[in-house]
C-alpha cells in the first residue's frame, strides 16, 4: 500500500510537476495556480479553495484536466479536484463519516486556535476595508461596523438581520464582522456557521443524544454569525427550537448574533413563528446592488483586483445588459479572462462579445443611470444641462429640473439627498417638492405627453 498523500502534500506534488514539465506557463502558475491552498482530500477528491473570485473558473476552464493527469500519476487514489472561493465550499459526506468527523470537533478546534471553533473559517480576504460601500448599503455597512466594533453592546441592534438576493455581498459583510472582531480581540470566540451546517451539526449531536453540549458550544460563544438562516427552512422542528434556545440564551446575556438571509424576516417560509419573531427584535436592513452604478464601481474593482483590464465602453455594456447578480458579473469577467487569454489577444470589444455569445443577455429592466437621464431630459427640453444643475428659477428650466428629478427618482436607487446631489447639491426637501410637483400634474395632457416622449427616448437609450 503506498504512504497515503495529503491535501497539502498532493497539491505541492502536482504545482512541482507543474513547474518540473512546463506544462504550464510560469506566470498562469503564479496567477492561478499558487493561490489555491488545499484543504481536504478525501475518497480521492481533493478540494482546494483561494481568496481570487475568478480563478476557480479560470483554473477549471483552462488547467483542470492537465491538473487531475498529473494528480493521478502522483496518487493512484486520485479521482477529481474541486477549485472554488474561500468561505464557499460545501464538502458533502455520508452521516457515518460526519459522526465520525464531528466527534473529534473539539480537539480540531484545539489545533486551529480559539479564534473560529465549531466554525466556517472565516475568509480573511472578505473585510469592511475591500467591501464596495455605496450609498443604497450605507446603513448595512456603517451597522456592522459598528456592531463588529461593540458586539452586543447595542442592544437595538441584536440580533442584526442582513438580507437579500443571491450575490449582493451579504456573506462578504458576515466575514467583515468576524475578521474586524477577530483584529480587534485576537482571543474572541467567533461562530460563522450557515443554516445548512447548523442543521448537519444538529443531527449528528441527536444522533449521539447529545444535546446539552451542542448548546454548550454556543454558549461559550463570543458571537455567533449565521449565514442563509433561510436553509433551515422546512427543517424538523426539533432543529429549529434548538435554534430558538440557543438565541433566547445568547440574547439574554447580551451577546450578539447576526444572521443573512434572502428575505426579510416576514417574507420566511417554513421557519416557525417564534422565530421569525426573534428575527425582528433587532434591526433588519436589506442588502441591494440593483443600481448600475453601484454594480459598476462593483466590476470595476473585480477586475482591478485581478488585473484584468476592460475598458469603460465595455463595463458599460456588461453592467447594463445582466443581472444585478455579483456572483454572475463574476462569471462573466473570468470568462472574458478566459477567452482573451486562449486567443493571445487584449480584452477588446470582440472578445467580450466573445465570451458572452452563449449567455442570454438582456437588458437590465426598469433603471436608467443618472447621467443619460440628465443628458435626455437637457435634449428633450433643449436646455444646458448645467443650466438645469444650476440656480436658475427661469420657468422653463425650473420645469426640466423638476422632471429630471422625478425621473431619477423613478429609474434610479438613489436616495433624496443622492438625487439633490445630481442636481447641483440640493436639499432633500427640494427634491421631495420636485417629485411632488410632477406628480400633482402628471395627468394634465401637456406633462403628461412630455413624461411618455422622454420615457420612450430612454427606452432607446
Amino acid at each position: 500500500m503506498g504512504k497515503r498523500n495529503s491535501p497539502e502534500t498532493l497539491w505541492d506534488g502536482i504545482i512541482k510537476s507543474v513547474i518540473e514539465k512546463k506544462e504550464i506557463s510560469e506566470e498562469s502558475v503564479e496567477n492561478w495556480l499558487k493561490p489555491f491552498s488545499a484543504v481536504k482530500y478525501a475518497d480521492g477528491m481533493l478540494f482546494l479553495e483561494t481568496a481570487n473570485n475568478f480563478a476557480p473558473q479560470v483554473v477549471n476552464a483552462r488547467y483542470k484536466q492537465k491538473l487531475c493527469e498529473i494528480a493521478k500519476n502522483i496518487d493512484e487514489k486520485f479521482a477529481n479536484m474541486d477549485f472554488v472561493v474561500a468561505g464557499e465550499i460545501e464538502i458533502n459526506e455520508t452521516p457515518q463519516k460526519e459522526i465520525k468527523a464531528q466527534e473529534n470537533i473539539e480537539q480540531k478546534t484545539t489545533e486551529h486556535s480559539n479564534k473560529t471553533f465549531f466554525s466556517h473559517p472565516v475568509n480573511k480576504q472578505y473585510t469592511f476595508d475591500n467591501f464596495i460601500n455605496t450609498y443604497e448599503n450605507q446603513l448595512a455597512v456603517s451597522s456592522a461596523l459598528g456592531i463588529a466594533n461593540s458586539p452586543g453592546k447595542m442592544r437595538q441592534y441584536n440580533p442584526f438581520y442582513i438580507y437579500g438576493k443571491a450575490g449582493v455581498g451579504k456573506t462578504h459583510l458576515l466575514h467583515a464582522i468576524a475578521n474586524q472582531i477577530l483584529k480587534n480581540n485576537p482571543n474572541a470566540r467567533v461562530v460563522l456557521i450557515s443554516g445548512t451546517e447548523f442543521y448537519r451539526n444538529y443531527a449528528v449531536y441527536k444522533n449521539k443524544n447529545d444535546y446539552d453540549n451542542y448548546e454548550s458550544i454556543y454558549e461559550t460563544a463570543d458571537i455567533i454569525l449565521f449565514d442563509n438562516i433561510h436553509e433551515l427552512s422546512g427543517q424538523k422542528t426539533a432543529t429549529q427550537l434548538k435554534l430558538y434556545n440557543i438565541f433566547n440564551k445568547f440574547h439574554q446575556i447580551n451577546k450578539q448574533i447576526v444572521f443573512t438571509a434572502n428575505s426579510s424576516p416576514s417574507e420566511l417560509s417554513g421557519i416557525m413563528e417564534r422565530l421569525v419573531s426573534r428575527f425582528q427584535w433587532g434591526l433588519t436592513v436589506k442588502l441591494d446592488v440593483a443600481n448600475i452604478e453601484t454594480r459598476r464601481v462593483i466590476l470595476e474593482n473585480m477586475a482591478r483586483k485581478d488585473k484584468i483590464k476592460i475598458s469603460n465602453e465595455e463595463i458599460d455594456y456588461i453592467v447594463e445588459n445582466c443581472s444585478e447578480n455579483i456572483h454572475i458579473l463574476q462569471g462573466i469577467v473570468a470568462n472574458i479572462a478566459v477567452s482573451a487569454s486562449l486567443g493571445g489577444t487584449t480584452i477588446t470589444s470582440d472578445a467580450v462579445r466573445e465570451a458572452l455569445k452563449n449567455r442570454k443577455l438582456q437588458p437590465v429592466k426598469g433603471y436608467h443611470s443618472p447621467k443619460t437621464i440628465l443628458e435626455v431630459v437637457s435634449s428633450y427640453y433643449k436646455i444646458d444641462l448645467e443650466d438645469i444643475k444650476g440656480k436658475s428659477r427661469v420657468a422653463q428650466i425650473a420645469w426640466a429640473r423638476h422632471i429630471a428629478i422625478y425621473f431619477l427618482k423613478k429609474y434610479t436607487s438613489f436616495t433624496l439627498s443622492a438625487i439633490g446631489n445630481e442636481l447641483g447639491g440640493r436639499s432633500h426637501a427640494t427634491v421631495l417638492n420636485s417629485v411632488e410637483e410632477v406628480e400633482n400634474r402628471i395627468n394634465e395632457e401637456r406633462i403628461s405627453k412630455e413624461i411618455k416622449e422622454i420615457s420612450r427616448k430612454l427606452a432607446r437609450n
